[in-house]
């Protein structure tokens, strides 16, 4: 093992007697698929479904936020594994994604979460996606531009309860409630929030903004009855609490399986792996990589990964990553490359061109989160998950 600190899982690995030559290639390389790639596992995310649906009652509503191109997982295919598990809605942050899901067939309804402009929020009630609008102005327009296509605006408002992101300001319950649109061609879908301590913060913040909206939630309850939505649950706040309170959940992290998954039983569905492209040997005193920001301070072997910040490997893991080869960790050294990045594996035993890399996942009794990896990298795992290139390959399982 090299001299990186790290605080993976210790794990017993077999001896290696595989000698290092371009010979010895996995037949990986015979193929034309590019030698790094992302694996998502579908069994995996049934799995998580299925728990989160254990978590909140049978008469709540279940979004699967899948953004983002589903957090980097690949929207189609994991809503597709979703609508199969049951899930109600389909969450989207823009137009183009629910035209994606729309054009591969998927049929269960797509929400855009958040407020488009007028034209991009006209076309989506063309062509029967719900939207969200923190404006009623948006609404008349809309029902002005829209009334002779005999076309339901379905639409949820989105409240702001104190994050100050979107959505439309409680200065007055009752005004409030007086200014929703219902009938005539419009279909009210509930309220929604964000809450801010969803993803860590400041919890005195965040459960004020809880109880404002949960007071919202009565009060709206006995204006429209049950038959609306009320949105705020989402993945951190359902993880953090272990139920639901409100009558619609949007559950996007969760799904995925890296947040607290120890404590909620939750599976991994995404690894992102690579495989040694070269082997150099490296003598004392040389450098390695673009700047020689590192220098052998002893004769050293070094793996090239094909795989850079342009895939979306952090940048800021230059001279402090690790990766696992042969179930051992094996640092970065010298500055991760648009297109590749350098592991000292000196004092990994048989390593040759072609060995599987596991830049995020595990191998063995070893982990790379994507929490731990994000940490490293200053940042956090909704970030790893979602960054990885789409040039990088999915390959599904």
């Amino acid at each position: 093992m090299n001299s990186h600190n790290t605080n993976f899982t210790k794990s017993a690995i077999s001896d290696a007697a595989n000698q290092e030559s371009a010979e010895s290639e996995q037949p990986f390389f015979e193929s034309h698929s590019r030698p790094s790639w992302v694996e998502i596992d579908l069994s995996a995310l049934r799995y998580n479904v299925a728990a989160v649906k254990s978590k909140i009652d049978p008469d709540t509503k279940f979004m699967a936020v899948v953004k983002a191109n589903a957090y980097g997982h690949g929207a189609v295919r994991i809503s597709e594994a979703a609508c199969e598990e049951g899930v109600d809605y389909l969450g989207v942050a823009l137009l183009e994604e629910a035209d994606e899901l729309r054009n591969a067939g998927i049929k269960t309804p797509v929400v855009i979460l958040y407020p488009e402009n007028i034209p991009r929020s006209g076309e989506a009630v063309k062509k029967g996606y719900i939207i969200t609008v923190s404006r009623i102005d948006v609404l008349n327009y809309l029902g002005g531009i829209l009334k002779d296509r005999h076309i339901p605006i379905r639409y949820f408002l989105k409240i702001n309860s104190g994050m100050n992101r979107y959505g439309i300001e409680i200065e007055n319950e009752s005004d409030l409630f007086d200014s929703v649109i219902t009938g005539d061609g419009y279909e009210f879908m509930g309220f929604t929030t964000n809450l801010a301590g969803s993803n860590g913060g400041e919890t005195s913040l965040s459960r004020k903004q809880e109880d404002i909206f949960c007071e919202l939630m009565e009060s709206a309850r006995k204006r429209f009855g049950n038959g609306i939505y009320l949105s705020y649950e989402s993945s951190g706040s359902l993880s953090n609490k272990n139920n639901s309170f409100g009558s619609l959940v949007r559950i996007g992290h969760l799904l995925y399986g890296p947040l607290n998954s120890g404590e909620n039983q939750l599976k991994p569905v995404m690894t992102v792996k690579s495989r040694i492209a070269e082997i150099q040997h490296v003598k004392k005193g040389a450098g390695v990589g673009y700047g020689f920001s590192y220098i052998a301070k002893k004769d050293m072997k070094i793996a090239v990964i094909p795989m850079g910040y342009a895939d979306g490997y952090p940048w800021s893991l230059s001279n402090r990553g690790f990766v696992l080869i042969r179930g051992e960790i094996a640092g970065v050294v010298g500055r991760v490359c648009m297109d590749a990045f350098m592991v000292d594996i000196t004092d990994l035993d048989g390593c040759r061109t072609g060995d599987e890399v596991v830049v995020m996942g595990s191998m063995g009794k070893r982990a790379i989160t994507a929490q731990a990896l994000g940490e490293l990298a200053g940042s956090f795992s909704y970030e790893m998950m979602s960054r990885w290139a789409v040039r990088l390959p999915r390959i599904y399982i």
